[in-house]
């Protein structure tokens, strides 16, 4: 290398899936979530956020009863691909959306 001249390395970015999660499965103190192949680990919701969150999965859920128009779920993890698996807080899916997705 020639004198005053500076090399830079290149790093690829870990690209995280579905699979890598298993490696934080004893861990409750934390949420991990993976949008496009990144990790993301945020503390786990506290008492006033999550009764938030059943307070409007409980709307959800008796309009849902009332219209047969939806089925709502508090923090459901889901799978969009193996680089994208997230948890929302509160979703609601259309019924017939909702038959096709979990079958």
């Amino acid at each position: 290398m020639a004198s005053g001249s500076m090399q830079s390395a290149t790093t690829s970015p870990v690209r995280w899936t579905t699979s890598d999660l298993k490696i934080f499965e004893g861990d409750r103190v934390n949420r991990y979530e993976i949008i496009n192949g990144e990790l993301f680990v945020t503390r786990a919701p506290d008492w006033k956020h999550q009764a938030a969150c059943i307070n409007i999965g409980t709307v959800l859920k008796l309009w849902s009863d009332e219209s047969g128009l939806g089925q709502p779920a508090v923090t459901p993890g889901i799978v969009f691909s193996e680089s994208d698996n997230v948890i929302p807080d509160v979703v609601s899916c259309k019924s017939r959306t909702f038959k096709t997705t979990t079958e």
